[in-house]
């Protein structure tokens, strides 16, 4: 099955369950063979099992387990990476990162929020303004990775008076003479 032949998952229907907890086990049932496929954008069934479980290494035991509102991490992480649609290798690596950074960014947060003195404000706003810019380095890393790097501007309106000049490209002031 090639690249071009994997189905993406419908919005809401992730075709994965979540179970267990790090004591026991975690489950994962799979509404069909290739949901993570889908989901992460691979014919690879194994690639997807282990960028799963790359997902459940960042969480802590109580946020990937038990099948109850602690495994809303995990689901949370899978369903972004789902609506990311990841196209290839770098995408697929890059949206596992991505969602990550987001779960780590929000506990540094929380934490921020719960601080008590100081220190713990200086501590915790350091940690949540890096992984802030860092996510948001993400985000330019796939949009330059989709787009090959070019930007494009697209000019929706433009009003001219009579006797003026409209100019659509690149305006340099300076130079001999300016």
């Amino acid at each position: 099955q090639s690249m071009g032949e994997i189905e993406k998952a419908e919005p809401d229907d992730l075709g994965v369950t979540f179970g267990g907890s790090a004591s026991k086990g975690h489950q994962v049932t799979l509404a069909r063979h290739d949901s993570l496929a889908k989901i992460f954008g691979t014919s690879d069934t194994h690639q997807a099992d282990d960028l799963l479980m790359h997902c459940v290494k960042v969480l802590r035991a109580d946020e990937a387990g038990d099948g109850g509102k602690s495994n809303d991490e995990l689901h949370f992480m899978v369903s972004i990476i789902r609506d990311l649609a990841p196209k290839d290798a770098i995408e697929r690596m890059l949206t596992v990162q991505m969602a990550a950074t987001h779960v780590a960014t929000i506990r540094a947060a929380r934490r921020l929020a719960h601080s008590d003195n100081l220190h713990q404000v200086n501590a915790h706003y350091v940690g949540f303004n890096k992984l802030a810019r860092t996510f948001a380095v993400q985000i330019e890393a796939m949009r330059k990775h989709r787009t090959g790097g070019k930007q494009t501007v697209v000019v929706q309106h433009v009003n001219v008076s009579d006797g003026g000049q409209a100019i659509v490209g690149n305006v340099t002031r300076g130079g001999a003479g300016v």
